[in-house]
């Protein structure tokens, strides 16, 4: 059987200054390079190791190592080991939409609906994932950002969001 995803809200946006949740990353999940405007991201390993891109220098975490993502500063993750890394992620300020999208990824998941690289296979409920998480995107990519902004917003209308928040928010 492969290892399941979790997530647990340690602190939310609801009731706090910064959204902090505890995660696995599972052996070769990743992101692709990317950014976010309305937030600081922090990564702290608990467990494991995870190579973290940022800027034009990429590192390997291992326990007890932290390191912070300034908004519109470019990164990436990615668990190039055999076993599964466990983190606390803290966005600054809090972020309800960014604790949603993670709460959906995993799930998603944890469903079978997403690639070994922890990606949706649903081009909306990507586009709805991208949209929640304020990420954008570098390169070649960014040319796709206003064509999944068009899809996240018909998907939202449409009520695939709300049917994402109800089966995966906890």
């Amino acid at each position: 059987m492969k290892n399941q995803g979790y997530i647990k809200l340690i602190s939310s946006a609801d009731n706090a200054k910064e959204s902090k949740l505890e995660l696995n990353i599972l052996p070769g999940e990743k992101t692709p390079w990317h950014y976010h405007t309305l937030f600081s991201e922090t990564f702290e390993v608990l467990e494991g190791t995870l190579e973290v891109g940022k800027g034009e220098n990429v590192y390997q975490l291992h326990k007890g190592d932290i390191t912070t993502i300034a908004p519109n500063e470019k990164h990436y993750y990615h668990n190039t080991s055999t076993a599964e890394c466990i983190i606390t992620a803290t966005v600054s300020p809090g972020n309800k939409n960014f604790e949603d999208s993670l709460f959906i990824l995993i799930g998603l998941a944890n469903d079978g609906l997403a690639s070994n690289a922890g990606t949706p296979k649903k081009f909306l409920d990507l586009v709805i994932f991208v949209y929640l998480s304020n990420s954008r995107m570098v390169g070649f990519q960014k040319a796709a950002e206003p064509v999944f902004a068009y899809f996240a917003k018909a998907a939202v209308k449409n009520g695939r969001l709300n049917t994402l928040i109800k089966r995966y928010r906890q």
